[in-house]
């Protein structure tokens, strides 16, 4: 990690990712998580939507400009698990009520979603009724790449597997301040 802090308040971080040691076939994803305050609740980006896709299911979604809250972008599976992914994004902003919040980029194209749980929570859920939201922020998730998620009948193709790699990503955090 590299962290360069510019006097308007963009941050700069220079992420290396070195998989060492036994390492799984596949992951899940790789990527960064963040805890954003709870009142950034809206949610702005130019990439794939507006619905959730993922990289083994993206080609009918568009490339444009996409709006929606965290909340709206739940999705209420019978057992509890990760959701709401939009790939191929240049960039996402958190924003509050007042427009105010943060915009986020990769130096290569993401993925990305936000949920009011803890990755925590969310992974060890058996059921909905054990989803405990956190009322002070939420977790957003910027995947340098995603594993797909297949369907009922075939489990995902090996072409859309991560394997354990070397990643080195710049992401930029700039401030969102709404104009006058």
């Amino acid at each position: 990690w590299s962290y360069i802090v510019y006097g308007d308040g963009t941050v700069k971080i220079r992420h290396t990712v070195k998989p060492q040691g036994t390492m799984p076939p596949y992951l899940p994803r790789i990527g960064v998580t963040f805890g954003l305050d709870g009142s950034l609740s809206n949610v702005q980006w130019y990439g794939r939507g507006p619905q959730a896709n993922y990289p083994d299911r993206k080609s009918g979604y568009r490339l444009g400009i996409w709006t929606s809250t965290v909340e709206d972008m739940y999705e209420p599976y019978l057992i509890p698990q990760d959701y709401g992914l939009r790939t191929d994004n240049r960039w996402v902003r958190m924003t509050d009520s007042d427009g105010k919040g943060v915009e986020l980029s990769v130096d290569h194209l993401f993925n990305f979603n936000a949920y009011p749980f803890t990755t925590d929570n969310l992974t060890k859920s058996q059921f909905t009724y054990q989803l405990q939201p956190q009322t002070d922020r939420y977790t957003l998730n910027l995947d340098y790449n995603t594993t797909g998620v297949g369907c009922t009948c075939v489990y995902v193709l090996d072409e859309y597997r991560v394997r354990p790699s070397s990643y080195n990503r710049v992401i930029t955090i700039k401030p969102v301040v709404p104009s006058k």
